[in-house]
């Protein structure tokens, strides 16, 4: 099983950083979260971080108490975050993605597993994106769709080839217009999951599933094995926490 959560910090509480920090993390995250100097990246580690260890908590995968301490995110050389728990070492796998003000990210006790989430704010893509990263199938759909739906479609096209890129974990280091992403049905995203078709280097892969949603002014995709499946933890507000 896969479990995934979003999370919008936009109108959360004035947030007590020092007293979060203090409470929920290690000495070594402090650490890392004092290498950001900009008030915004700060923030965005945070919830990030804060949200994983909700998501580990409400799924209480350890046999004694489990403390949000006790649960860390660290991550690969390549990037690739994952999630450490104290007493247990590396557990299961993670994916986790942020854009403006919101969180997304998947978490799964089965380490076999594989899949990766991207989360991206709706808002106009530059015609240079669309040249540097987009094939000439996807550029031409975008063009017949108007302002608004080529704003929700072209977003969709780029976190579609990221949540695949994460899921076989090569990041932009594969040509994303080996990836084509076929048109779709954009009237369901916002009733949830919403199966994207699309295809690697001009053959469709059978092994992944690729789905996307609209929610909040966000597109959510999640890239994952289709033998594997998907349930929503739905957690309160992100920092309103009692242990």
């Amino acid at each position: 099983m896969i479990y995934w959560t979003f999370s919008s910090f936009t109108n959360s509480p004035p947030l007590k950083i020092a007293q979060t920090l203090e409470r929920f993390f290690s000495i070594l995250e402090i650490e890392e979260f004092e290498k950001f100097k900009i008030p915004k990246r700060q923030l965005e580690w945070l919830a990030s971080r804060m949200l994983v260890k909700r998501l580990v908590h409400q799924l209480a995968i350890s046999d004694s108490p489990l403390s949000l301490r006790s649960v860390t995110v660290q991550k690969e050389i390549t990037g690739v975050p994952y999630v450490v728990m104290e007493g247990m070492g590396r557990v299961g796998l993670l994916s986790l993605s942020h854009s403006h003000e919101g969180v997304l990210t998947a978490f799964s006790q089965e380490g076999e597993a594989r899949f990766g989430v991207d989360l991206e704010f709706i808002e106009p893509r530059s015609l240079q994106l669309f040249l540097d990263y987009f094939t000439a199938t996807e550029i031409a759909w975008l063009s017949t769709l108007n302002e608004k739906e080529k704003d929700l479609c072209s977003n969709i096209v780029w976190s579609s080839k990221e949540a695949f890129l994460k899921a076989i974990e090569r990041g932009l280091s594969l040509d994303t217009r080996k990836i084509n992403i076929h048109p779709c049905d954009v009237s369901y995203l916002s009733k949830g999951w919403t199966e994207i078709n699309f295809e690697v280097d001009g053959m469709v892969t059978g092994e992944w599933q690729l789905l996307a949603s609209s929610h909040q002014g966000y597109v959510m995709t999640i890239c994952l094995q289709r033998a594997r499946e998907l349930k929503r933890v739905v957690l309160q507000d992100l920092f309103s926490f009692d242990e």
